[in-house]
């Protein structure tokens, strides 16, 4: 077997950055626990998301009488342990792609304050949706980093290289995300698997660069998954494939050949990647 990491264009780095922004930009399930308040409160019905400036927030529907007072105080920070979930995009199979996690300090923000940042249109439509919905709450985090569990193992990423990040998305950060995460389904969905399994073999074989993330004994699963190929992630820098064989697992990253690339150009960027697969 060929080094199936020599030559990539885009490194494992750039691609967890873009991740790990992706995953707080409102990409995948997140989850809120107040970690020092008694008996550990979740808030698990949230919508997060970046504001134009980079600033993370997050907006949840929260009855005051099933909820502890002390987590719900107005202009009083609230430490808290936030999870992100993302799943791959697969219609068939749950894969979980990637997890996020960072502790942070959480500030509801009062009505006034609320709406007036809800007025700006800083925020994403989805969390503003959620903030103006009967009992909606809207809160401002901040944290020194976030720590990212992937195919790639563990990697923490510091705030002010995602802030770094944020300024290369463009204006809307909330709709490139959407963007990325509608072509990734549509490749999902539409892929030929002919075409995946070409761009495994390639990347398996060293024939196109290619990272290996991981590789591992078949164990577990289900028996339908058995000598399948899965898209695991479609990213602005490349994609991420799963080959599941009936004695080991391998997790790529394959990087666009172009480099990182627009929302705009993702789908014909997909389209190129898959095509090279096959070619080779």
């Amino acid at each position: 077997m060929g080094p199936s990491n020599s030559g990539a264009r885009t490194g494992v780095r750039e691609r967890a950055v873009s991740l790990a922004h992706r995953m707080l930009s409102g990409a995948g399930e997140a989850q809120v626990v107040a970690y020092r308040v008694p008996g550990q409160p979740v808030l698990d019905s949230v919508a997060h998301g970046l504001t134009r400036s980079g600033e993370l927030v997050l907006a949840a529907t929260v009855d005051p009488q099933e909820m502890d007072p002390a987590v719900l105080v107005t202009g009083e920070p609230v430490e808290v342990r936030m999870d992100v979930t993302k799943v791959a995009p697969e219609p068939d199979v749950r894969i979980v792609a990637a997890s996020a996690h960072l502790l942070a300090r959480l500030e509801w923000l009062d009505p006034l304050d609320a709406e007036l940042l809800v007025g700006t249109g800083e925020i994403p439509e989805l969390v503003a949706a959620v903030a103006g919905a009967p009992n909606g709450r809207l809160a401002v985090l901040e944290a020194e980093r976030v720590v990212l569990h992937d195919g790639s193992g563990v990697t923490p990423v510091e705030h002010r290289e995602l802030v770094v990040h944020h300024g290369t998305v463009g204006a809307a950060p909330g709709d490139a995300c959407r963007e990325v995460e509608s072509s990734g389904l549509d490749a999902a969905m539409d892929v030929d698997r002919v075409d995946l399994a070409g761009l495994c073999d390639a990347a398996e074989n060293g024939w196109i660069p290619a990272h290996l993330l991981t590789r591992k004994p078949s164990t577990g699963g289900c028996a339908h998954t058995v000598e399948r190929d899965f898209i695991v992630d479609v990213d602005l820098t490349g994609i991420t494939v799963l080959r599941h064989g009936a004695r080991v697992t391998s997790v790529y990253f394959v990087p666009f050949e172009r480099g990182r690339t627009s929302p705009e150009g993702l789908t014909a960027s997909v389209s190129t990647l898959l095509g090279a697969g096959v070619a080779a």
